[in-house]
């Protein structure tokens, strides 16, 4: 689905921003935990590269789906990622549509 000028709705949106081969599955993966670093993600992901996790995760804090916090005192510094209020309030659609499954 592409979102245009001529029709541009919420769920078109949504859909334009989780499609993908892996956009849906990264954020599922994050909303199950309450804070994930990169290299879990990347575990609980099989067969990402790091480059793919890295354009899907851009793609999702771009739309405000997940937040991400540099942790630790010095370089390197840790990222720990968590999807936000934003993602979580059009879960219960996401789940919806997952339940329609034939």
């Amino acid at each position: 689905m592409q979102t245009t000028n001529e029709w541009s709705c919420s769920i078109s949106k949504m859909l334009d921003t989780l499609s993908g081969k892996w956009r849906l599955n990264t954020a599922w993966v994050i909303a199950k935990h309450d804070k994930i670093g990169f290299n879990q993600l990347k575990k609980q992901l099989p067969g990402i590269t790091s480059i793919m996790l890295v354009r899907s995760l851009d793609a999702l804090i771009a739309a405000g789906y997940v937040s991400k916090k540099l942790t630790g005192t010095k370089p390197p510094l840790l990222s720990e990622y968590r999807v936000t209020a934003k993602f979580l309030q059009r879960l219960p659609f996401l789940l919806a549509l997952n339940a329609l499954d034939d």
